[in-house]
């Protein structure tokens, strides 16, 4: 169902590129902003919801790190980054007065003008995927609902590898941001090793690449076209721009492409990362965003089949790719002398082992709550 399943684009969107539909919708919502899109464009404006937060620009910066390695230096596969457009400050009074239908669809939503991050839109599941979760998960009262919900065109798939809770039928159904836990991924016959195997590269790059505890990240299953966004910001980040300002896009309209989509595994939302060194408390910090994530990660000491080959999964390929791009940073001299190369490589073994004490405690308290 999901494994890079291709479609032509509806005719809504094809009509609404055409007719240059200007209304923009909310499609998703977070912590510190609000997601909004117009039909058939393939750029989200993320709005803060507190115009004096530096949430977003931390979302954006870090946003824009990892994207870059992700694409240029390590060339992942498998799992992707939004393209990361640019960024705006209420001050942009130009780019505020260029979008009157953004401003009235924030009304109610966010204080406008307010801070901006641009970037590429991960398109929702194909409408025969839609309609077959809500011919599996939705309870039978509720279908008929559930299929002319215009919320439900909005379906990004959160992938829980480290849960089993999945369940079907409830009296509350949305697309929007479902949550398929790795029982109900088992069902719908995704290669779940794979899947795995993508999250452990993603997390040995945001970790020991851009050096970050990839805290509240999320991974989601979505479409995009086979061609990419072109990219804006070319220029080389040797870290984090610590002063905000804003980074205005070569442009965000007419980057359309209808031709075919394909569904892809996405990593997104950066708000909450934070910056880690090379040392046990970088660890720490990894670790403990682990602890505060949603289940997206394997869990390790499970008893079923199914858990175990998960968790071997994400944890041989986050160990390997890990050293790689560990040992890649030594030849280049890049990392600091106070650690030893040995010690530095044994980091991630030591992240692995961190998550692993993580589970054995949840299970001690579990274990002492039915005492």
């Amino acid at each position: 169902m999901f494994k890079g399943k291709r479609y032509l684009p509806c005719r809504y969107e094809q009509r609404a590129q055409a007719e240059g539909a200007k209304a923009f919708r909310k499609i998703g919502a977070g912590a510190c902003g609000a997601i909004f899109a117009q039909e058939g464009q393939s750029v989200i404006l993320k709005l803060a919801k507190d115009p004096s937060s530096a949430e977003l620009w931390n979302d954006y910066s870090k946003h824009r790190k990892i994207a870059r390695l992700f694409e240029d230096v390590y060339h992942v596969e498998g799992v992707r980054v939004p393209e990361v457009l640019g960024y705006m400050g209420p001050q942009r009074t130009d780019f505020w007065d260029a979008e009157p239908g953004l401003i009235k669809g924030a009304e109610g939503i966010c204080t406008v003008p307010t801070k901006a991050l641009l970037a590429e839109r991960i398109f929702p599941l194909p409408r025969s995927t839609r309609h077959l979760l809500i011919e599996k998960y939705c309870a039978p009262r509720g279908k008929q609902k559930a299929l002319a919900d215009p919320a439900n065109s909005d379906c990004l798939v959160r992938v829980y590898l480290g849960s089993m809770m999945g369940k079907s039928g409830g009296m509350f159904f949305s697309l929007r941001n479902l949550r398929l836990h790795l029982n109900q991924l088992i069902e719908l016959d995704l290669d779940i090793a794979a899947l795995a195997r993508r999250m452990g590269i993603a997390l040995a790059v945001m970790h020991w690449g851009a050096r970050t505890d990839a805290r509240d990240v999320e991974f989601v299953l979505g479409s995009s076209s086979r061609k990419k966004v072109p990219r804006n910001l070319k220029e080389e980040i040797n870290g984090d721009e610590e002063q905000e300002h804003d980074v205005a896009p070569a442009t965000y309209h007419g980057l359309e492409d209808f031709y075919c989509r394909e569904t892809e595994m996405w990593v997104l939302d950066f708000n909450q990362v934070r910056d880690i060194t090379l040392d046990d408390a970088g660890v720490a910090l990894a670790v403990e965003a682990v602890k505060l994530n949603d289940p997206y990660f394997p869990k390790p000491l499970k008893n079923s089949e199914a858990e175990k080959h998960a968790w071997k999964a994400f944890a041989v390929s986050y160990m390997e790719n890990s050293r790689a791009i560990l040992e890649e940073g030594l030849k280049e001299h890049r990392d600091q002398d106070r650690m030893l190369p040995e010690e530095i490589l044994g980091l991630p073994r030591k992240f692995v082992l961190g998550v692993v004490e993580l589970e054995r405690e949840r299970m001690a308290r579990r274990e002492g709550v039915r005492e």
